[in-house]
């Protein structure tokens, strides 16, 4: 792009026009630095009209030791002619460590520069760091032999570790892992092999189940500490005893076939995002999930990586871990794989059980996942009194998502004015939400039926 298309565009988070240099231009280049990068050019005024600037060579070893000195960085700097004049365009990458000017730390927020708080300059310096790569204090006595030797095995079968062999010694095995760095265990080790500890501290890695009947009332709790391998199976184990499963006898076979609230392979895929993607160092947040009537919310203390979001990763998966180690291993047991597919996977197995799709929430302090249930059971629907046609609109509306009046009018072969009757009916039961107006309406099940977390609208059938 020619300086002359550069005029014609906006101020952006990566470009911006100073008319000579002054603080703001050293602002600019520390927010730069500290965000993505980005180009400066100096000798345009915020009227996008061409002043210039001086460009001698000692002018321009002037401003490069200014910069040097103020931000500790060396951005590239060249002259560029342009109606007669010269501008000069100054290149700065994002640096690896924060870039002060004048003891303060700058970010670029859409087209303007602002001061870090003290949150961002923390998770600043902390994002170019992997915790669990980092040692620690625990010793391989610490190390659970049984669970590394497990993994190894779990790893030949899955076809990633072919030539391993689980009766080396321990720590000839977690060196090769990348999980000890000379005679001293890395966090990852720790946390994937250590041994459960008889007395948790506040601050290890817990992670926790709650039951509740409300949003107060809890009926259940599960601590659940340890490795992450024990936390996983215990994890799932909670899951389990927690929600509802009824059984099927089909009379074809001998077989009975369980029918879960959620996707078990959904749940388990959740549970081991949360695990493997956690800010470990965050030491005294720990996994939450809340299993209410009719639905369930996970916590997990780290969010998607800065500038990714979960409308990217549902287009196009993408594998950042932020426990590379830790990630590795849990591929290599043959429980993950690298490509980012895990989201993408629980989205498929709901869209496959007509479930609501789950809804993924992040910010400063973590990531919430809800996953909803289908509510509306043969049992459900039976209290409300619908007739035949409007229980024919149930299926297709977890099929497809939405239904029209037309749609419903072709669906059960009745006329316009009973079509508008039985949805109208729909919708004052609670069964279904309109959206939008006139003819472009449509209908959906709602997400918050009437009786949706009454006493009588939950069946449990285990056994």
């Amino acid at each position: 792009m020619t300086l002359d298309q550069l005029l014609n565009q906006i101020e952006t988070r990566e470009l911006e026009f100073k008319e000579k240099p002054n603080p703001a231009l050293f602002k600019t280049l520390s927010a730069f630095a500290n965000t993505n990068g980005g180009v400066v050019f100096v000798g345009i005024s915020d009227k996008k009209e061409i002043t210039g600037y001086r460009c001698s060579n000692a002018d321009l070893k002037e401003l490069s030791d200014t910069i040097v000195n103020k931000l500790a960085i060396h951005p590239v700097i060249e002259p560029i002619k342009c109606e007669g004049k010269t501008v000069l365009r100054i290149d700065v990458k994002k640096s690896k460590t924060p870039v002060a000017y004048e003891g303060r730390y700058y970010s670029r927020v859409g087209n303007t520069t602002r001061l870090m708080d003290i949150e961002e300059l923390k998770e600043f310096l902390i994002s170019s760091i992997e915790w669990d790569s980092l040692l620690s204090q625990r010793v391989l006595a610490d190390i659970d032999e049984e669970t590394v030797r497990l993994f190894v095995r779990q790893a030949k079968s899955a076809g990633r570790l072919p030539g391993a062999d689980e009766r080396e010694p321990i720590e000839t095995i977690l060196t090769r892992l990348g999980l000890m760095k000379g005679d001293q265990l890395t966090n990852a080790a720790f946390l994937l092999f250590g041994k459960k500890p008889e007395h948790p501290y506040l601050s290890d890695p817990v992670l926790r189940i709650g039951r509740f009947k409300d949003g107060a009332t809890i009926i259940g709790d599960r601590w659940i500490a340890g490795n992450l391998f024990h936390q996983l199976s215990e994890g799932e184990e909670a899951l389990r005893n927690f929600i509802n499963v009824r059984y099927e006898i089909s009379g074809e076979t001998p077989e009975r076939k369980e029918h879960w609230d959620y996707p078990l392979p959904a749940l388990r895929e959740a549970l081991m995002n949360a695990l493997v993607h956690r800010d470990y160092f965050k030491k005294h947040e720990q996994i939450m999930i809340k299993i209410y009537d009719d639905e369930i919310w996970f916590y997990n203390p780290g969010g998607f990586p800065k500038g990714l979001s979960i409308e990217q990763l549902k287009a196009k998966p993408q594998s950042i871990p932020r426990n590379p180690l830790i990630a590795t291993i849990f591929y290599l047991a043959g429980y993950i794989e690298r490509y980012g597919s895990g989201i993408q996977r629980i989205f498929t197995t709901f869209a496959e059980a007509g479930l609501p799709e789950p809804e993924f929430k992040t910010d400063s302090w973590g990531l919430t996942l809800r996953m909803q249930k289908d509510i509306f059971t043969e049992d459900y629907l039976a209290q409300m009194d619908l007739n035949e046609r409007q229980l024919q609109a149930i299926p297709y509306l977890r099929k497809q998502g939405s239904i029209s009046k037309r749609e419903y009018q072709d669906l059960v072969s009745i006329s316009t004015r009973t079509a508008l009757y039985d949805l109208t009916v729909l919708v004052n039961k609670g069964v279904l939400v309109r959206v939008g107006t006139g003819k472009s309406s449509r209908y959906v099940l709602s997400s918050k039926p009437q009786t949706a977390r009454s006493e009588n609208s939950k069946t449990i059938s285990k056994t």
